[in-house]
C-alpha cells in the first residue's frame, strides 16, 4: 500500500526532493556559519518558510503513513545535509589554506616557467635559498649586512636596516644559536611584468633570544620551530650568474668591495648586483600568518595584470615587486624619520604634502619601535592623469611602540599590534630614464650618492630630487579608513581598484578571533600544555585543522603574533567579544589578560 502510494504521487516525489536537496544547504548557510560572521548575512527567513510550506504540503497531500514517512525521510536528508554543509563551511577559512608543500611540478604554472627558464635548476636554487638563509641569519645577529648586500633587495635592507636602528634605541641585541634547516620548498610561482617570482617556504629549528640592556621586559624569544615564506625575484629567461657563493662582479668581473654599504653597486662598472639581472634576489620575508592571508589572489585580476603590461611597456624595469619594494623602503624611512624626530631621512622621496603631514614626537622624546614588520604590501589600485601614473599599495604592519624620555621607558602597547597604510606613488608618463633610486641613495638624474638631507636639490647636476620626472615619489600617505573617503573623492582616472572592503575581507571574524586568543593566552610568557590544549579545542570547535595551522601556535609559544583587528566597526566588537569569552574559559582572568583586553578597548575605541 505505501509502495503503491509512493508510486502514485512519484511527481510530488521528486519535486519535493529536489527542493529539500536545493534548501538543506542554503539554510545553514543563510543562518551565519559557525564561531564567525557570515559575509551573505540573512537569517534563512527565506529558507525555513518554504521549508515549512513543503512539510505542510507533504502532510496534506499525501495519505497517511506515506506523509509521515516521506516527511520523516526528507527531514533526515535536510539534517545530514545541514551538517555536511556546516562542516564545509567552517572549513571555508583562510588559515586552513596553510600550504604543504606540494611538489614544484605540481604548481600551476611551473611548465610554463620552465619553458621561459630553461636554466633553471631546482636544487640549485634551494641551496641559494638555504645559503640566503643561513647568511641573512648570522648578518641580522652581527647587525652587519655587509656579506649578504648583494643578493637582497632594496626594500628587504632597509626593512633589516630600520629594525637595526629601533634595536640599537632600544640597546637590544639577538643571540642565534642552534638553527637548522629542515626543509626548503617552493609554494608559488608568479610573473610579474618581465620577472618571475619564486615564493619559497623555509621550515626551520632556531634558538633565538631577544635582550634589551635597556629594560628587560622586552627580553623575548627562545628555542621554536617555524615556517617563513621567502620571495626571489629574477628577470625572465636570464641565465644566472653567481652572486651568491661569489665576490666578483657578474657582470665586469672586478672584485666586489667587502662592505657595499646603501646601494649594491659594482665600483668599476656601475652593475647593480641585485637587479635581478643576473641571480635571484631576495624581495619579500613573510611570516606564515601573514603568507597565507595576504592579498597576493588579488594580483591574479586580469585588470592588474593589462595595467602593469601597459606601465611596463613604457618602462621594461617595471613589476608589481619592485613598486611594492620601493613602497616598503620608503614607508619604513618615514616610520624611522618619525622614530628620530629626523625628517632629513625621508624628504628626498616625499613630495611636500606628506613632508608636511607626518606628525613628529615632542621634544625630548623618542619613539622607538620593539619588533617592527611589514607584513603585507601590495597594490590595490591604479590610477592616471593627463601626465601622470599612480599606483596605490596598501602597507600592514606589526609594532610595539616604546616612548623613550631620557632614562625611562613606556610601553605604548602592551602586546604587538597591527594596521593599515596606504600610499601613493606617483611618476610622470614621460619620465627621464633613470640612472639611479632615491630609495637607494642615487640622483636618478646623475646617479651621484644621496645623503639625508632637508635640501631637495642633488649637489652634483642641481636637479629636484622629489620631482616625479624620473622617480616614484609618495604623493600620499594616509590610514585604510581615511583612504575610503579619499577614494570617493578623487579626481583621478581610476584603471584598476581593489574595495577597501575587500582589502581584509580574506580574514573571517573567527581568523581575527583565534589570532588575538592565542596572544592572550600566551600573555603570561608561558604556553603550557593544557593552554595549548585550549587552543586546539578551540580551533577545532571553530573549524579549523589544527595541524595546518599548528604554525600559527609556534608563533604564539614564541611571542611572534601581533593583535589583528578589521577596520569594520562592528567586526571589532565581535573579535573583543570572542576574546573576552575565552579569558574567562577558566573562570577567571589574569592580570595580562585584563591588561590587554583594556588596551585594546582604548586602542580601537571599543565600548562595553
Amino acid at each position: 500500500m505505501l509502495w503503491y502510494t509512493l508510486r502514485k504521487n512519484i511527481k510530488l516525489f521528486t519535486l519535493l526532493f529536489f527542493a529539500f536537496i536545493t534548501i538543506a544547504p542554503d539554510l545553514f548557510a543563510r543562518a551565519g556559519g559557525a564561531g564567525g560572521d557570515s559575509s551573505g548575512g540573512g537569517d534563512g527567513g527565506d529558507g525555513i518558510a518554504t521549508l515549512i510550506y513543503l512539510i505542510l504540503r507533504i502532510i496534506i497531500e499525501l495519505p497517511f503513513p506515506a506523509n509521515v514517512i516521506t516527511a520523516g525521510v526528507l527531514l533526515f536528508i535536510v539534517y545530514f545535509m545541514s551538517r555536511h554543509a556546516r562542516k564545509k563551511l567552517k572549513e571555508q577559512t583562510i588559515l586552513n589554506q596553510l600550504p604543504t608543500g606540494e611538489p614544484a611540478k605540481k604548481i600551476d604554472g611551473y611548465s610554463k616557467f620552465i619553458a621561459n627558464n630553461p636554466y633553471f635548476d631546482e636544487e640549485n636554487f634551494k641551496e641559494k635559498v638555504k645559503t640566503a638563509f643561513v647568511k641573512i641569519q648570522s648578518a641580522w645577529e652581527k647587525q652587519d649586512l655587509s656579506e649578504v648586500r648583494k643578493f637582497i633587495s632594496d626594500g628587504v635592507y632597509q626593512r633589516f636596516n630600520t629594525q637595526f636602528l629601533m634595536m640599537n634605541l632600544l640597546k637590544q641585541t639577538n643571540k642565534i644559536k642552534d638553527l637548522d634547516i629542515i626543509n626548503v620548498y617552493i609554494d608559488r610561482i608568479e610573473t610579474d611584468g618581465k620577472f618571475d617570482i619564486i615564493h619559497t617556504a623555509v621550515h626551520a629549528r632556531i634558538d633565538d633570544r631577544f635582550i634589551s640592556e635597556l629594560d628587560s621586559s622586552l627580553n623575548s624569544g627562545g628555542k621554536e620551530e617555524f615556517v617563513e615564506y621567502w620571495s626571489f625575484l629574477k628577470k625572465r629567461g636570464a641565465k644566472s650568474r653567481d652572486i651568491y657563493d661569489s665576490d666578483f662582479c657578474p657582470n665586469c668581473g672586478s672584485p666586489l668591495p667587502e662592505d657595499m654599504g646603501e646601494v649594491s653597486k659594482c665600483p668599476a662598472c656601475g652593475t647593480l648586483t641585485n637587479s635581478g639581472e643576473y641571480d635571484w634576489v631576495l624581495s619579500e620575508i613573510t611570516q606564515a600568518d601573514d603568507y597565507v592571508s595576504s592579498n597576493h589572489k588579488l594580483k591574479l585580476s586580469k585588470t592588474l595584470s593589462n595595467e602593469i603590461e601597459r606601465i611596463a611597456s613604457e618602462d621594461e624595469d617595471f613589476s608589481v615587486q619592485l613598486i611594492e619594494d620601493k613602497a616598503s623602503n620608503g614607508y619604513l624611512q618615514i616610520v624611522s624619520s618619525r622614530s628620530l624626530n629626523n625628517p632629513s631621512m625621508m624628504r628626498r622621496f616625499v613630495n611636500d604634502r606628506v613632508f608636511n603631514s607626518v606628525d613628529m614626537p615632542a621634544k625630548g622624546q623618542t619613539i622607538a619601535y620593539n619588533r617592527l614588520f611589514l607584513n603585507d604590501v601590495y597594490v590595490i589600485g591604479i590610477s592616471e592623469t593627463s601626465e601622470k601614473n599612480h599606483i596605490h599599495i596598501a602597507l600592514r604592519s606589526s609594532y610595539q611602540r616604546v616612548l623613550i624620555e631620557g632614562d625611562h621607558i613606556e610601553l605604548l602597547d602592551l602586546v604587538m599590534i597591527s594596521r593599515t597604510d596606504v600610499i601613493v606613488m606617483s611618476r610622470d608618463k614621460a619620465y627621464k630614464t633613470s640612472k639611479g633610486s632615491l630609495y637607494a641613495h642615487c640622483c636618478p638624474s646623475c646617479g651621484a650618492p644621496v645623503e639625508n638631507s632637508l635640501s631637495t636639490e642633488c649637489q652634483y647636476c642641481g636637479s629636484t630630487f622629489n620631482s616625479t620626472s624620473s622617480e616614484w615619489i609618495i604623493t600620499e600617505l594616509m590610514s585604510l579608513g581615511d583612504y575610503s573617503s579619499w577614494l570617493e573623492n578623487t579626481s583621478m582616472n581610476m584603471t584598476y581598484s581593489v574595495k577597501p572592503s575587500k582589502i581584509e575581507s580574506l580574514y573571517d571574524v573567527r581568523d581575527y578571533a583565534l589570532n588575538n586568543i592565542m596572544i592572550l593566552i600566551a600573555a603570561d610568557g608561558v604556553f603550557n600544555e593544557d593552554e595549548k590544549n585550549f587552543a586546539e579545542r578551540l580551533a577545532a570547535k571553530w573549524g579549523y585543522n589544527t595541524d595546518k595551522i599548528s604554525p600559527i601556535f609556534d608563533m604564539a609559544m614564541s611571542g611572534s603574533l601581533s593583535i589583528k583587528m578589521p577596520d569594520d566597526r562592528k567586526k571589532q566588537k565581535k573579535i573583543f567579544k570572542l576574546m573576552e569569552e575565552a579569558a574567562m574559559a577558566d573562570k577567571e582572568m589574569s592580570p595580562e589578560e585584563v591588561h590587554i583586553l583594556n588596551s585594546i578597548r582604548s586602542e580601537y575605541g571599543i565600548n562595553e
